[in-house]
């Protein structure tokens, strides 16, 4: 498979990008939200996408390729009153959600704080089809890996399900 992952502490993730290229897998990596757009959209006009982008939950780099979704999560922020965390991974994940029929991404999140994840930003298309009240607990942990749970042996299983998950719910259909 092919994978792009964006987080701002990469360096941290060398035994497991080490350990998904040994097994044949092929790792792109930024250190921002800017590079991994560039990235991502260079391979998507080569003909040559991601498989599976990983987003860091709480990257903390605006571009103005996202001003709504920025705009969204603020609020869901100010909301909660946590406005000062860092969520532009999130930013990212919605906009690609919003656009999942045309751009044809799927991506899951990394992070050491899943329960900071905000479902129903968009009441009409949830992330993940997720309404607050409904969250498969089955599931959607796939989706929003916890950093400390990721381990040279089972990084490519980790990250295969929550492949595997965009196929299950149809979300690209």
């Amino acid at each position: 498979m092919k994978y792009l992952i964006i987080d701002d502490q990469v360096e941290t993730l060398k035994p497991l990008i080490g350990a998904l290229r040994k097994v044949g897998h092929q790792v792109t990596t930024s250190h921002n939200l800017s590079m991994g757009w560039s990235w991502l959209n260079r391979e998507r006009s080569a003909g040559n996408p991601f498989d599976l982008v990983i987003l860091d939950l709480a990257l903390d780099r605006k571009i103005r390729e996202f001003t709504e979704e920025q705009d969204d999560v603020r609020d869901a922020l100010d909301s909660r009153g946590v406005a000062d965390l860092s969520m532009s991974g999130q930013v990212m994940g919605v906009w690609l959600w919003r656009r999942r029929k045309e751009v044809r991404q799927r991506y899951c999140y990394m992070t050491y704080h899943p329960y900071v994840w905000m479902a129903q930003l968009d009441e009409e298309a949830p992330e993940f089809e997720q309404g607050l009240s409904e969250l498969d607990a089955e599931w959607l942990p796939k989706l929003i890996l916890e950093k400390s749970d990721l381990w040279p042996d089972n990084v490519a299983e980790k990250f295969e399900a929550a492949y595997r998950i965009w196929d299950d719910r149809g979300w690209l259909n």
